[in-house]
């Protein structure tokens, strides 16, 4: 059964005793997992009702729009992962600074309680809601106290001595450190891009690239990386540079793709691209010679880096 996607909830539904997982999961990383599979677990046993509470777009673009965050997951990828941890029913509000300004109580009140009349919630323990996060878990539980559901609070995933976050995952794809976040989300990171035309640089070195307009998602640091692209659902290995060409004194960043096992035209294709593992950082050479010696030594250990897997 496919899950139901509503974008605002509506006056009067009734579901079958709702058990609500809440909160932005950006990237959906393996702590919200665990969080939506107690929902599941839970809805399953009481014949009720898996649901998500969501919002678009991160709360950040709307209050902070100076400090540009990129996200690891848009609305379509984040649907997608939810409803693969058995959620059913997925509600994404419209944040707006409007909503923003509404009081914890407010928001409880409005939708947890006259809209979906909940009877169970997980959150995660930082999770903060309402106006300026005043809101917290232990407010949560009072207000479940007082309204008649039950909060039950999911702790972080600890994975390394480091708290799985959002935030700690975009450092590392930042970093360029793709690899240590593979366990964290638990799958490799994702961006996709439809290809368009390039400067052809790449053939005339003799490894063809296509360039990708990526999304609005975030883009790992510039450098080499291993990975997988999927093209029309089949997956091929590849070799995707991230940079500005400084060899060729190129300002403009950008993302190409190698592929070692596909000889068709991608112009127009959509691309889906996995990050396995760092090849190596952004890298200036004296010449094309040189430039070229070092993509072969590249694409050897792009490989042994997608053997592992």
């Amino acid at each position: 059964m496919s899950p139901v996607f509503l974008k605002i909830p509506g006056e009067g539904e009734n579901y079958s005793y709702p058990v609500l997982g809440l909160g932005n999961f950006d990237g959906l990383h393996i702590g919200h997992q665990m969080i939506l599979k107690r929902v599941a677990q839970k809805a399953e046993e009481k014949r009720g009702t898996a649901m998500a509470f969501t919002f678009d777009p991160h709360p950040v673009k709307v209050l902070f729009p100076e400090r540009s965050i990129e996200v690891l997951s848009v609305t379509k990828d984040k649907i997608e992962l939810i409803e693969k941890c058995g959620i059913r029913t997925i509600f994404c509000i419209d944040f707006t600074k409007e909503f923003s300004l509404q009081s914890p109580r407010d928001f409880v009140k409005t939708f947890l309680v006259d809209r979906l009349k909940v009877r169970e919630v997980f959150v995660g323990k930082n999770y903060g809601f309402g106006k300026g996060r005043s809101g917290n878990v232990e407010m949560l539980g009072s207000f479940g106290e007082e309204f008649g559901f039950h909060v039950e609070i999911i702790p972080p995933v600890v994975l390394n001595g480091q708290m799985v976050s959002s935030s700690l995952i975009r450092k590392l794809l930042l970093e360029g450190r793709v690899e240590e976040a593979i366990p964290m989300l638990g799958r490799p990171y994702q961006i996709e891009g439809t290809v368009v035309e390039g400067e052809g640089r790449g053939k005339q070195l003799g490894y063809p690239t296509a360039n990708i307009m990526p999304g609005e998602k975030l883009i790992p640091g510039n450098g080499v990386y291993s990975v997988k692209v999927e093209i029309k659902g089949v997956s091929y290995p590849g070799v995707v540079y991230i940079g500005t060409q400084p060899t060729f004194k190129n300002s403009i960043r950008q993302v190409e793709v190698h592929l070692l096992d596909y000889t068709g035209k991608l112009y127009g294709e959509e691309l889906k691209v996995h990050f396995y593992g760092n090849v190596r950082g952004e890298m200036k050479f004296p010449d094309r010679n040189s430039l070229v010696r070092q993509i072969t030594g590249d694409i050897l250990k792009a490989k042994e880096i997608l053997n592992r897997y």
